[in-house]
This record gives structure tokens, sequence and C-alpha cells, in this order.
């Protein structure tokens, strides 16, 4: 008898006290990028994704690069940012905020596929890099690691760099006008930018990506603040299967993509038509995955041209374990 009276204390204690709370959702604030297309399908798609707005919701700030997105990580406004190298040795070496890289987000060069440029007016008589002394050059972020790029090149090619060569800053969308006014000689496009630019016909390619690195690279990647990592692992790969589920819609319904990027960055359709999702894209993997083989090399270029102070091995930090089983 007593068995029982305790028994309904508890079940009627459980009933008082109700159903247990749901779990609140964890709010991720992500860097990104025009250029980073399957953000733009998780925002309009959400019906193709299994977990958002279940166990995470996503406040999108979208930036003209790495060099702008990772110190906003740094400064606490993000969780998780494309990145690149230099950017990111800043971080963690300099700000001391250790980020780690959970997925790939676009590769230059592999297998064909679009290898960022940098374009100069048909007319300029810039034949090579060496001729670039005393020009402009337009980037679109100072700091970053197309700028640094640029650098690297340069200095390559033989011209001192502070003394022969200004580099300044441009929206990613006005740098092909930019070039054709003469307001600066040469710049790096990203797609969709150089696709609408070289179909003009009055441009021409005087480098690419793997011109500087020696071959193609693992050049953009997501990273997260590695403390939000570890404080909230769960939502974090809900995320990158998300993330994963809306490149593969993308590819496997290339012509509503397509349509959707196009109306989004007020692109003419056959212009997206043209390159989006096709090897004059950058490569997005259907795995998320990445090398540090295929991302070493900038590293390396970046510290024996003195643009960070020391080598690191980006190997350690790099963790795919958040990419689905």
């Amino acid at each position: 008898m007593k068995s029982l009276l305790s028994a309904a204390v508890l079940v009627s204690s459980l009933l008082a006290a109700g159903p247990a709370p749901a779990q609140d959702k964890v709010k991720i604030r992500v860097g990104t990028h025009i250029a980073i297309s399957t953000h733009l399908f998780m925002q309009k798609k959400p019906e193709v994704l299994k977990n958002m707005g279940k166990t995470y919701e996503v406040e999108w700030v979208r930036f003209a690069g790495s060099g702008d997105a990772l110190p906003a990580l740094v400064a606490g406004k993000l969780d998780g940012a494309l990145a690149t190298p230099f950017p990111m040795f800043n971080a963690i070496y300099q700000s001391k905020v250790p980020v780690t890289v959970v997925h790939q987000l676009l590769s230059f060069g592999f297998d064909g596929h679009y290898d960022d440029a940098a374009v100069v007016r048909k007319d300029s008589g810039i034949n090579a890099v060496a001729d670039l002394k005393g020009k402009t050059f337009g980037v679109n972020a100072i700091g970053g690691t197309v700028e640094q790029g640029v650098r690297i090149i340069a200095r390559k090619n033989g011209l001192n760099v502070d003394r022969d060569l200004t580099i300044v800053e441009g929206r990613p969308p006005f740098l092909p006008a930019m070039v054709r006014d003469n307001k600066v000689q040469a710049a790096v496009l990203f797609q969709p930018f150089y696709e609408e630019a070289m179909a003009k016909g009055d441009l021409k390619v005087l480098f690419t990506a793997s011109d500087i690195y020696g071959g193609p690279t693992d050049y953009v990647f997501m990273a997260f603040d590695e403390k939000f990592l570890k404080a909230n692992g769960r939502a974090v790969r809900d995320y990158v299967e998300d993330y994963l589920r809306a490149v593969n819609w993308s590819l496997d319904n290339r012509a509503e993509a397509v349509k959707i990027y196009a109306e989004q960055w007020k692109l003419p359709l056959p212009v997206a038509e043209s390159y989006l999702l096709t090897k004059k894209d950058y490569l997005v993997r259907r795995d998320g995955r990445l090398d540090a083989k295929a991302i070493q090399p900038i590293v390396d270029a970046l510290a024996a041209n003195g643009f960070i102070s020391q080598r690191f091995d980006i190997s350690k930090h790099i963790d795919l374990s958040y990419l689905p089983k």
C-alpha cells in the first residue's frame, strides 16, 4: 500500500510539472558572401532542409570577403564565417581566438573549375605581371587573402609592391567597371562578376589563383569559433548536414537553383545559366570535404613573403567530424 501511495504521489508530481520543455533552438550567426550560393539556397529553400527551425536558426550576415568576415567573428559578432588562411592566422595567432575549419566552401582550379582570375583591359598593354609596374590594382577587401596573393605574385615577378603597385579596395560588383574606366588597371574578379564581365569581350585574364600557389586550392572554407563549437556541437552538426542537403539539392535541381540565384542578385538569367553550378563556377563538393594539402601552399606562401609571422600547420585547425557520417 505504501508503495502504491508513493507511486501515486510520483505520478501526480509529474503531471503537475507538465511535459519537459522543448530544447531552445540555437541561433548561429553566419558570415557569408555572394559567391557562396549554397547559403542563399538554404535561405530560399528551407523545405529541403531537415534541421533548420528545429534545432537551430541562422542569422545571415553578408561580407565583401573573408578579410571582413573573420574580424567580425573575432569581435564576437559571428559564430561562423567563410574563411581563408590569412585572416584565419590573424584570428588564431594575433587575436588569440581559436577557430576551427569544419567543411569546404569553394575550391579553385580543380578539374577545370573556376579559378579566381585577375583581369585587365585587352587594350591596356598589360601582358605580364611585370607590366603592372606603376599601376593600380583592385581587390575586394584590403587585408584578405586576395590582396596577399596579388602581392605574392607581384614579388615573384620582380616588383617592389609598396613602390611599384597601388592596391585599392572596391566592391566586387563594381570592379569590372573600375577596370573598364581605368580607375584601376587590373582587378581580381569573383564569380558571378567574372562571367558577366568577360561576356563583353573587352577584358582578358592576366593570372589566376593557381598561378600564385602552384596549383588548385581548397581556398575558401567554413570556420567556427572553437568555443561555440564546444558549446553547440549538435546544432553545428545539424547545420552542416543541412548545408550539404542544400548543396546536393542545387546540383540536382540546377534550373531552379540558377533562377533563384539570378533573381536574388539581379543577374541576367542567361549569364547565371552560362556558369552557375557548372565547371565555370567554383567547385563545391557534395560531401563538403577538403584536404589540408590543398590549403597549406597558401599558408606557406604567406609565411615566405612575410605576410604572417610564422608558418602554421593548417591540418591542426581542421575538424571534419562535424560532417555527416
